[in-house]
């Protein structure tokens, strides 16, 4: 049997979670399920075998805010493995997903071949930095850097910044007044975790960052958790913060998205002064195809023809004739016209969202099949910025 949870299952869920991943709980700290928290089960009769839960978000697209539900804690229990708890999970969730107005569906994959049966496709991909603080040479700024401590803590100004990516990147959580309660935990002279903001001149607020310090055999390094900057001015403001410390640490290391031309915002490249990395950072999934077509944005005007193969959603498995007029959709209807293209949901889903212009996709990404024309899938399909820092 495949049902969601009630609250008072909750506790049951918590300890199968930490059986399946060896993870010890702590029964006194366990809190109640919050709201825009849902929680599936597979049932062996009474017994629950695996479960997973289900996040309420609001994410950027397009310049829409969409109802996304970000996938997590799933887990079975060792002696139910292999008896598809999670796919009879997934087969409930998803059609239930659609039916209360999701537009995506978001997860961090132990297996992105697995969760692609499911209808997700790696999606957001970031540059994992790390620069020699001995030689980061950044500009001298005219700003001023705050350390949020009790009873300072800068809300307003963190709250601008961050709605500056999420207004900017796709797949960016929307955050709520309630989502900053981080920041009345701060108390660096305990926790040694500190958050500064760099404010312009002016005042205008223009980055902020958190980090820690990380000891390695060779030394100190500065791990950031957070890294949000609005402009060149903000990030070298945090990076003169950086090499403030430079004399006790070694690297400074942070994430940031992979539409920042980091080339051009280092002003030394040359001598190990930083390199970086790009890793994938989790798998989208379309939950309803005809709305995510209405909200998406395309280049200039014209149509196209869209069958779409999704076996979880039916109402997602049809095609779809879509007309565009200066970069947003006149009119998307379900059509017997012969497709431009024919495309997997995950192929779909990834694609959408902006992960890679239609040519390169076309040539290396499975589950797209080119029936007519190419040059309009290029006005629907293309590279677009994108970024995400929350887990669930």
């Amino acid at each position: 049997m495949i049902r969601k949870l009630t609250p008072e299952e909750t506790p049951r869920a918590n300890e199968l979670f930490a059986i399946a991943f060896e993870q010890p709980m702590d029964r006194a700290a366990a809190q109640p399920d919050e709201e825009g928290f849902t929680r599936w089960a597979a049932l062996d009769g009474e017994e629950m075998m695996s479960t997973l839960s289900v996040t309420d978000f609001m994410v950027h697209f397009d310049g829409h805010a969409c109802k996304m539900g970000g996938i997590g804690g799933v887990a079975t229990l060792p002696q139910y493995r292999r008896r598809g708890g999670i796919r009879g999970c997934f087969q409930a969730m998803l059609p239930d997903l659609y039916a209360n107005g999701y537009d995506f569906s978001y997860l961090y994959p132990f297996s992105t071949a697995y969760y692609r049966k499911f209808g997700y496709e790696c999606c957001v991909q970031k540059y994992h930095a790390a620069v020699d603080l001995a030689l980061l040479t950044p500009p001298e700024g005219k700003g001023t850097l705050h350390l949020i401590e009790q009873g300072d803590l800068q809300k307003e100004a963190v709250r601008a910044i961050d709605a500056a990516w999420e207004n900017r990147y796709n797949m960016m959580v929307r955050h709520r007044a309630e989502d900053y309660k981080w920041l009345e935990k701060q108390d660096p002279a305990v926790k040694q975790e500190f958050t500064y903001v760099y404010r312009a001149e002016d005042g205008t607020p223009k980055a902020y960052t958190s980090f820690r310090k990380e000891a390695r055999d060779d030394g100190q390094d500065l791990v950031c958790s957070r890294f949000f900057f609005i402009d060149r001015e903000g990030f070298f403001g945090l990076m003169g913060l950086f090499k403030s410390l430079s004399a006790d640490h070694r690297l400074v290391k942070f994430s940031i998205p992979t539409a920042t031309a980091m080339q051009y915002l280092a002003p030394e490249w040359s001598m190990g002064a930083a390199t970086w990395s790009l890793r994938g950072a989790g798998m989208v999934r379309v939950v309803n195809v005809e709305s995510v077509l209405r909200k998406a944005r395309y280049m200039g005007g014209g149509s196209a023809v869209l069958r779409i193969r999704d076996p979880q959603i039916q109402e997602n498995d049809r095609a779809f004739a879509i007309r565009f007029s200066e970069g947003r959709a006149v009119s998307v209807e379900e059509t017997q016209e012969a497709p431009d293209a024919v495309l997997s949901i995950p192929a779909f889903s990834a694609l959408i969202s902006g992960v890679c212009d239609f040519p390169d996709a076309a040539e290396w990404m499975d589950g797209i099949e080119i029936c007519r024309r190419t040059d309009v899938l290029s006005q629907v399909f293309y590279r677009k910025p994108m970024m995400i820092v929350d887990y669930f």
